[in-house]
């Protein structure tokens, strides 16, 4: 009796990714991906973790005041908008570390 062939998942930028289901370019990027170290990757992976933590934290603290709707969403697109900045550079200097 045969037994299944196994799928193997991976968790990939917080993505579970089904190998057996890739082309073979994307699974030896990916398996590279997961086995070297990819500096830009991970910053990419901080920047949205520190922007969705940033964002949820300024509107919950701006609706507990009371802020209104407009003000909210003003404050939340300088909040993107610095962020984004602020993460472009530290993408450019590891792109010119390497």
């Amino acid at each position: 009796m045969a037994t299944p062939a196994t799928n193997p998942v991976l968790l990939f930028r917080g993505i579970d990714v089904e190998l057996n289901r890739c082309s073979p370019a994307t699974r030896n990027a990916i398996t590279a991906d997961i086995g070297g170290a990819n500096p830009l990757a991970d910053l990419e992976a901080l920047e949205e973790r520190t922007t969705a933590g940033a964002a949820g934290q300024l509107a919950a603290t701006m609706l507990a005041n009371g802020a209104a709707a407009v003000d909210i969403e003003d404050a939340l697109c300088e909040l993107r908008a610095h962020l984004d900045e602020h993460f472009l550079q530290r993408k450019l200097v590891r792109l010119y570390e390497r």
